[in-house]
């Protein structure tokens, strides 16, 4: 699937279009090794022309989470998820089930919660 990157800082359409990797930063490197396996074109577009803003170069306005409202969250979204999945009550469970023996998720339930 190939996948057009809209950027507003001209610099980087040589970067990833020309450049070897020989000739980039580490980091660069890093960078363009992860989107290398996909089929990509870059473009400049200036920052007024561009629609989506960029949201990582924005200041981040820190929101104070209370453990309940962000549970109550995460339960919505659960909700939302398991309404739309083609799954019996039965499939639930076992997938329940295997989460909880799964190392990998407890990790990340543990995170979460």
């Amino acid at each position: 699937m190939h996948f057009k990157i809209e950027t507003d800082h001209k610099p980087l359409v040589p970067i990833f279009s020309k450049k070897n990797l020989n000739d980039l930063s580490p980091r660069l490197q890093r960078i363009k090794l992860r989107i290398m396996k996909f089929p990509y074109t870059i473009v400049h577009i200036p920052g007024k022309e561009l629609f989506a803003v960029d949201v990582l170069s924005r200041n981040p306005q820190k929101v104070p989470y209370k453990r309940k409202e962000l549970e109550a969250e995460i339960d919505a979204f659960i909700q939302v998820i398991t309404s739309s999945l083609p799954a019996s009550s039965r499939r639930l469970d076992e997938l329940r089930v295997s989460q909880l023996k799964d190392e990998t998720c407890q990790k990340l339930t543990d995170y979460v919660l």
